[in-house]
């Protein structure tokens, strides 16, 4: 009998340090386990790193240095894109022209003038003014001509007006027509060889500049009354018949 609550005593014994043990390895697993869940992974990024990386990426984008991790620039960077840069892209491109190239107005410093009669219609003398300067000058509204003997200048057909000021780049000509006399009323005309023309600046009917002379191949009568001038046009074609 003795023997017996012996055994069982060291059974129960037994059963209690087994179930001891039971307990402290549970409770154990579960510290490891709660441990494990509260700290983050060493191989995955933190929740607020990867939030900074992304932004950092976003500045990127347009700083030309975008990417994640290590080295990225802040999200408040400055730096712009190198298309940007000045020089390059199509505000590089305007500011490559010379000043060079700057148009002037057309007068006998950069002018050559001829005077050539011609057959029809009758009594009338051609002027072609041919820019022999290195800058684009402008023709502006008619030339103020004078032949030797005149007193003022020949009057300006109004309705010779071109739509637009004639530009004459180096090498090019602008021309006008000069009719010397109209219907014979009687009056003698004065004959004359020359003519000198004064060129007119882009404000007023004031001349500018110096004058051009044209020599003709041969004397030409004038009866100022009568006498008229065009517009300087871009081509003979408008006044060719005029």
């Amino acid at each position: 009998m003795r023997t017996k609550l012996r055994i069982t005593a060291a059974a129960t014994t037994a059963l209690v340090a087994a179930l001891s043990l039971s307990a402290c390895g549970s409770d154990s697993g579960s510290k490891a386990s709660d441990k494990a869940t509260s700290s983050p992974s060493a191989s995955a990024p933190a929740t607020t790193g990867g939030a900074s990386a992304g932004t950092a990426g976003g500045s990127g984008e347009s700083g030309g240095t975008g990417g994640t991790g290590t080295g990225a620039k802040p999200a408040h960077s400055t730096d712009k894109h190198p298309s940007k840069k000045p020089g390059s892209g199509s505000a590089g491109g305007s500011g490559s022209g010379s000043g060079s190239g700057k148009a002037v107005t057309c007068t006998g410093s950069n002018i050559k003038l001829t005077a050539t009669p011609v057959a029809r219609p009758i009594n009338h003398v051609l002027l072609t003014a041919t820019n022999t300067g290195k800058s684009t000058c402008y023709a502006y509204n008619a030339p103020a001509v004078k032949f030797s003997n005149a007193q003022s200048p020949v009057p300006v057909d109004k309705d010779t007006i071109p739509q637009a000021v004639v530009t004459l780049a180096p090498g090019e000509s602008a021309y006008a027509m000069v009719r010397t006399q109209g219907e014979p009323d009687g009056t003698d005309p004065y004959m004359t060889s020359q003519v000198v023309v004064y060129f007119q600046g882009a404000v007023g009917m004031e001349s500018t500049g110096r004058s051009a002379y044209a020599s003709l191949s041969k004397p030409v009568g004038v009866v100022d009354a009568q006498a008229m001038v065009t517009y300087w046009q871009s081509s003979v074609s408008p006044i060719e018949a005029w």
